[in-house]
């Protein structure tokens, strides 16, 4: 099968980009089921992407950077369709896309979101044991230590930046878990008092009734970093646009398939949902 009629954007989440291997994965398999559009969003200035504009963009939840991809693609393509594709922060700048009215444009057929944090929580800043060390640990450490980067090659442009945000790098670098960066830099770089408001701003949960456009989301049930417990059914029947397909296991954003060699099952499960979405636009069986 060939579906070159389509357009699938990749949204990477944090410390992801067109050079991970997941995503690149990803892009792959997509590929070879058939979607041979496949374009990757990189965010301006983040995770060693070249500054290429005064304006830095990050996968924090907004979608102002993924609205200009769309754009530039249409301009493109004006003849074809665009789905979304996303996982962890890239999932939640996709639904804050189609919960907007950006998103009711003609070329949007919908999206597939995994690991997706459904409802952010200030409990969320109580880590400790193995979810400390194997993710928030090193996803702090690593985040702080891209700070620096930018800071040391791009001192004039991000210093400005930051003073004009109100980040204090004093304080980002005395972070812990990821409530702490949020709190202490992602928050004032999306111009929000702290991370309640921020959790309140990006949480699907708030804004899933919004969303016009057919999404299905893949979480598994023991994934630590986006609890499943938060899913609750009713929104889902509320909105007849949302799809939640479970998983026993997976945990957060690997979905690891086989080991030898390492394959995931995100690998196999979104194209398989993009064949659905494309199939049910065209105006097949729901």
């Amino acid at each position: 099968c060939d579906y070159d009629d389509h357009v699938i954007i990749i949204v990477p989440g944090f410390r992801e980009t067109s050079y991970s291997t997941k995503i690149m994965a990803l892009a792959f398999s997509l590929l070879k089921n058939g979607f041979p559009n496949v374009h990757i969003l990189n965010y301006r200035g983040y995770c060693s992407v070249p500054f290429n504009s005064k304006k830095m963009s990050f996968p924090f939840g907004e979608y102002n950077h993924l609205n200009e991809s769309v754009e530039s693609i249409e301009a493109q393509f004006p003849d074809k369709k665009i789905m979304l594709v996303g996982g962890c922060y890239g999932a939640w700048c996709i639904m804050d896309y189609l919960s907007s009215e950006q998103s009711n444009r003609p070329s949007i057929v919908g999206g597939v979101l995994h690991s997706c944090n459904w409802e952010l929580s200030p409990e969320d800043s109580n880590v400790s044991g193995l979810n400390y060390h194997l993710y928030h640990k090193k996803l702090v450490v690593d985040g702080v230590q891209r700070l620096e980067k930018y800071l040391k090659e791009e001192k004039e442009m991000v210093g400005e930046w930051f003073a004009e945000k109100g980040v204090d790098m004093n304080v980002v670098r005395s972070s812990r878990t990821m409530w702490d960066l949020e709190e202490n830099f992602i928050a004032p770089l999306t111009g929000l008092s702290g991370a309640t408001k921020y959790y309140e701003r990006v949480s699907p949960v708030n804004k899933c009734h919004k969303v016009k456009k057919p999404v299905v989301i893949i979480n598994s049930r023991d994934d630590f970093v986006a609890p499943f417990s938060r899913y609750r059914l009713p929104e889902f029947t509320k909105n007849p646009n949302l799809v939640l397909w479970s998983t026993a296991a997976g945990g957060h954003v690997c979905f690891v398939d086989q080991l030898f060699p390492v394959t995931s099952y995100l690998d196999k499960a979104v194209p398989e949902c993009a064949t659905l979405l494309r199939e049910f636009a065209a105006g097949g069986d729901d």
